[in-house]
């Protein structure tokens, strides 16, 4: 019985700390999310405009004209990241993502001398470790920018920069 009440307790820590994330991901990572789009777009949009394009502002991005360019810069939002698509004339396309970072998780152990019991203790430890970690990403929300490719970026500057040179 001590083995069931031991994962009871890891399972009620593991949805207590998920609670807490659903609500600092409310009050705190969604706002600086926002904050993050917002300062992304702007600097892609003042880049664009030194180099001659003109900019319409549209519900999910921007476009940007020149001559017979359209640069299409359109936002598509997921749980935790915001997907931005850049077309060049629908000829060439990339994607980069702001996502929340979460520091590397914990892989589970491989051992083949697991009962069922210790595999399971080992599962729920993980799922522990995993939601401590969202817990300490929601609290202090840092972002990273990655594309398609997992390229990673860690400031909308080196985004702007790499993609519109």
């Amino acid at each position: 019985m001590s083995n069931f009440k031991l994962l009871v307790e890891k399972q009620a820590e593991i949805d207590t700390i998920y609670q807490k994330c659903d609500d600092l991901i409310q009050s705190t990572v969604t706002p600086k999310l926002d904050e993050e789009v917002g300062q992304f777009l702007k600097l892609v949009e003042q880049h664009l405009t030194k180099q001659g394009f003109t900019i319409t502002n549209t519900s999910t991005g921007i476009v940007a004209n020149y001559q017979e360019a359209v640069i299409n810069v359109d936002k598509h939002s997921k749980h935790l990241e915001e997907w931005f698509f850049f077309n060049l004339n629908s000829y060439a396309e990339d994607q980069v993502a702001i996502v929340l970072d979460i520091s590397p998780m914990m892989l589970p152990k491989i051992s083949n001398q697991l009962d069922g019991y210790t595999d399971i203790i080992e599962q729920m430890t993980d799922k522990l470790k995993q939601a401590k970690s969202l817990e300490k990403a929601c609290t202090d929300p840092k972002f990273i920018y990655k594309t398609q490719s997992n390229k990673i970026f860690q400031a909308a500057q080196e985004v702007v920069d790499y993609y519109f040179q």
